[in-house]
């Protein structure tokens, strides 16, 4: 039994079996490669250069009966089971469903999911989900290969593949239901994520024109926001600043009624103490 790396050639033997003695060949140190009792080849200590196209050659006698070869690929699975979908919020109750929402006057939404530094690369498909059954949707999809700079301690994850597929789909209904399939060997058969579009309502509502009773009068612009969309330093300040004016009115009226009695004990004091007896003479009256 011979294996080979890349090639069948005599340069390219790495381990034989013959006659119950398995020995590596061209220079090849021991505890790199095995041959089992099966005559599989062995990998010990498995890293990312060893992923390649492996021949063997079954030569009893030097009798050739067999020979093939075997693909061996090096694999990087997924951080996560599933895609994730950018700007979905993740259900707290089922990992694999999420919630996307979007403006009840939103016309279209773009989804967009990815699965992000696997090896090989994975297929993403979005679905549209209905009872009774789905329909796939024409998604526009990328693949990208990952490098990440050396000493980041991610050396697993370099020389990978990031996937991104988008989606652009209508607003018909509230409550939609997409799904985002992952296909490939890194994923297992399950590997979706649900996606739910609910459609909400802004906390500020804008009437665009209110027209008034009398026909000549102009179209005004009318604003309602809802108290709770104002942020809490703006409801703090307008508070401090009510309190202080309400204090300063109230020490203005108090000063006022402070001043008016002032004057009124001012002008009894300056008035003459006179009585009903009293007379005063007359012009050119003797005294």
């Amino acid at each position: 039994m011979y294996w080979y790396d890349g090639s069948i050639s005599s340069t390219s033997l790495l381990i034989s079996n013959s006659k119950r003695t398995v020995a590596p060949q061209n220079g090849i140190p021991e505890g790199i490669y095995d041959i089992d009792s099966e005559f599989n080849l062995v990998i010990k200590n498995v890293a990312a250069s060893d992923a390649g196209t492996y021949f063997f050659q079954v030569k009893p006698d030097l009798k050739m009966i067999a020979k093939g070869k075997v693909e061996v690929c090096d694999k990087v699975s997924p951080k996560l089971p599933y895609p994730t979908v950018i700007g979905c919020i993740q259900d707290i109750h089922d990992e694999g469903k999420c919630e996307v929402r979007a403006r009840h006057d939103s016309k279209v939404h773009n989804l967009t999911c990815v699965m992000e530094q696997v090896k090989p690369a994975v297929e993403l498909r979005w679905i549209r989900l209905f009872l009774g059954g789905l329909t796939e949707l024409n998604a526009s999809s990328t693949v990208r290969s990952v490098v990440l700079p050396p000493y980041t301690g991610s050396s697993l994850r370099n020389n990978t593949y990031s996937t991104s597929a988008s989606v652009q789909v209508a607003a018909i209904d509230d409550n939609e239901v997409y799904a985002c399939d992952a296909l490939g060997g890194v994923v297992g058969r399950d590997a979706r994520m649900i996606v739910r579009i609910t459609k909400i309502l802004p906390t500020t509502a804008t009437y665009d024109e209110v027209q008034s009773d009398k026909p000549e009068s102009t179209v005004v612009l009318v604003e309602i926001v809802s108290r709770l969309s104002r942020p809490p330093g703006l409801i703090a300040g307008l508070i401090v600043v009510t309190v202080a004016a309400l204090i300063f009115a109230f020490i203005s009226i108090r000063l006022g009624c402070e001043r008016k009695n002032l004057n009124k004990t001012y002008k009894a004091e300056r008035a003459p103490n006179t009585t009903d007896d009293e007379s005063y003479p007359m012009k050119g009256e003797n005294v």
